[in-house]
């Protein structure tokens, strides 16, 4: 699994996922910052990254493909860099249990709060 990290989230994301076997990569590191969203939905298709963001407005009406390498929203805004890990890290342990490299393929991960999410199809099959 590869995670490509919006702009408006921390980049110590980066190495607190790769603590725990997790690569992520930071819009700003990369030097995508300022991309457009579709820039940067396409970048993670052809790069094979799923998207961590806060914008679900603008990400979600980008999932009307055939085929995307995952989405996952954090469905709180204005959260510090130690909450946005509170939230993120109970989905990267729940995808690294599957086993499955290829999980979110088509997945669609919405973090309401710490521990509470929703796995869904997008688009449904």
């Amino acid at each position: 699994m590869q995670l490509l990290i919006d702009e408006h989230l921390s980049p110590k994301l980066v190495q607190q996922a790769a603590a725990i076997g997790v690569f992520v990569l930071s819009v700003p590191h990369a030097g995508l910052g300022g991309k457009s969203d579709p820039y940067l939905w396409r970048y993670a298709f052809e790069h094979g990254f799923t998207v961590v963001t806060t914008n679900a407005r603008d990400f979600i009406e980008l999932l009307d493909v055939e085929l995307h390498p995952g989405l996952i929203i954090l469905r709180e805004s204005a959260l510090s860099r130690q909450e946005q890990w509170e939230r993120l890290e109970p989905v990267l342990r729940h995808i690294l249990a599957t086993g499955d490299p290829d999980f979110m393929v088509n997945r669609v991960i919405e973090v309401w709060a710490p521990g509470d999410f929703e796995v869904r199809e997008a688009p449904a099959l």
